[in-house]
This record gives C-alpha cells, structure tokens and sequence, in this order.
C-alpha cells in the first residue's frame, strides 16, 4: 500500500518529531510498503497519516476533509476538558480539531489515557504504541564519553532549575532547547546519561518520544515519576526532581550507566515497531 506521512508544525520542531516520523515510516516500509515524508502536504494516490494538524488556523484544518483524500489523524497531544493539552489557546478543539479527527477514516494516539476520551466524543481510535526499529540505531556512542549527562527538549524554567541541580553536584553537562538532530545525537553520544524532565506540573504524561528514541540507542535515561500506562519508564532509572542530582551521580561515578543503556535497549527491542504497525493497520482496517 502507498502511504504519505504529513506533518503540519512549524520547521523548528520538525528536528523534535524527526524521530517519530521516521518511527512510523520505517515500521511501514518494513512492511513493505511505499512510503513518503509529505511535509505541509497530503498526496492523491496515497492514504495520508497527518501529524500535528492542530497547528493549523482554525480555518484551514476543516480543509484536510474537504480535499476529499484519503486519510487519518495522528495524534500527539493530551486530550482532557476538551482541550488540547489542557491550552484552550492551542486549537479550538470542539470547534475545528475534533471534527477534523472525525473526519478522517479512524486515528491513531501516542497517548493511552487519551482512548476514553476519543470514546466519550465516538471517535474510533486506536494506541499507537513505539517500538524498536534498527534503522533508528543512530547514535554512534563515543567509547569515551565527556559529559556526564544531556537534555533536550523545550526548555521550561522548571527543566532549567532541575539540569542547574545536576550541575551543582559537579557534573559537566548540556541541555538544548531546539538544535538539529545532528548536533543532539552527537551530545547524546557523547553523554553517559539522558536525563527527561517533565516540562510543567501540568503535564503529566510520559514522553514517549524522547523516552523510546533514547532506548532504542542503548541510552542510560534518568526519568522523573510520570503517568505512564504504556510502561515505557521501565526503560529508565525513576527519580523526582530533588534525587535527580544523587541518581546521576550513582550511574556516573559507580559507572553504571552503561547496563541501565544495555537494559533499555533490550526492553524495547521485545516491541518490533513492524508489528505493532502490522497490528495498528489490522484493527483499523488497512491492509
């Protein structure tokens, strides 16, 4: 089957959902079907994955369904109090988003906690699980590595007064609030721990994105406590933000954090990314 995958966010965080949308492009080739990154666009003669459509004008977002192609939502944000993550400013979700989703042949959800709610307005909607894939094994590790530790990710006061703890324990290392992948991957190589910060009080769920990228490369990942269903923090070391500091310094200083890596990456290879898909476009009914 051809399929497009379209993202509709602005070009700076094209490098933060990089991961996810190759996630979901290698699983499907590994299928073995056709398929292609559309950008801003949907293509005709294929069926349409689109990420991120909140990010459009109110007035544009009907117009996915009005085209009349072929297509489906992907959804990456916290539906609750209808709302998107829990910001009426972000879309008009009653008004434009969840129509569009409607709209389109079924969704697909990052996140668990969303189904009850997808439910609740009778959408048909399905988890979309991240899963391990080889072609995602990118981070070339430096056999000596010269920070201790590394976070990128939106940078909240909140992240910034928790990466400022763990410095103040002595550790050297380097947190990016937006940067090409390829400057991440290389400050992830060179760290011996990812750190994932949760970036307000608000929001509780897990990142998966950053989470499952991380343990597919053999990361050592320190996570704070978050709402995690899908147990993908089984891949971490769990911490609050007052034992983050102690944590880093355990895996560092008694050199631990290369079997937490290796703990991680076997944990998520037990979940192909090919069969999840495999599964994911049974129960919606693609074949």
């Amino acid at each position: 089957m051809k399929f497009g995958i379209s993202y509709f966010g602005p070009e700076p965080l094209f490098h933060l959902r990089r991961d996810f949308l190759l996630s979901m492009k290698y699983g499907l080739e590994d299928l073995g079907h056709d398929v292609v990154l559309n950008g801003l666009s949907l293509e005709s003669d294929r069926f349409n994955f689109v990420v991120g459509a909140y990010f459009l004008p109110n007035a544009e977002i009907p117009k996915i369904a009005q085209s009349g192609l072929r297509h489906a939502h992907v959804n990456t944000e916290v539906i609750a109090q209808d709302m998107l993550n829990f910001n009426p400013q972000k879309v008009d979700f009653l008004g434009a988003y969840l129509p569009a989703i409607r709209a389109g042949q079924f969704a697909w959800d990052v996140i668990l906690d969303n189904l009850p709610e997808y439910k609740r307005y009778g959408v048909n909607a399905h988890f979309f699980r991240w899963g391990w894939d080889q072609k995602l094994e990118d981070i070339q590790h430096r056999q000596e590595k010269d920070l201790d530790f590394y976070f990128f990710g939106m940078m909240s006061n909140r992240r910034k007064q928790i990466v400022q703890s763990v410095r103040q324990k002595g550790f050297r290392g380097a947190a990016d609030h937006s940067c090409p992948y390829f400057l991440r991957n290389d400050r992830i190589a060179r760290a011996k721990v990812q750190l994932n910060i949760v970036q307000e009080e608000k929001y509780t769920h897990v990142n998966s994105f950053r989470v499952c990228y991380l343990a597919n490369n053999r990361c050592a990942i320190v996570s704070e406590h978050e709402q995690d269903p899908a147990g993908y923090l089984e891949m971490t070391r769990l911490a609050t933000a007052q034992e983050m500091p102690d944590v880093v310094a355990d895996l560092v200083t008694n050199n631990k954090w290369r079997e937490l890596g290796e703990k991680a990456y076997a944990l998520m290879r037990q979940r192909p990314m090919k069969a999840i898909l495999e599964a994911l476009l049974d129960t919606s009914g693609l074949k």
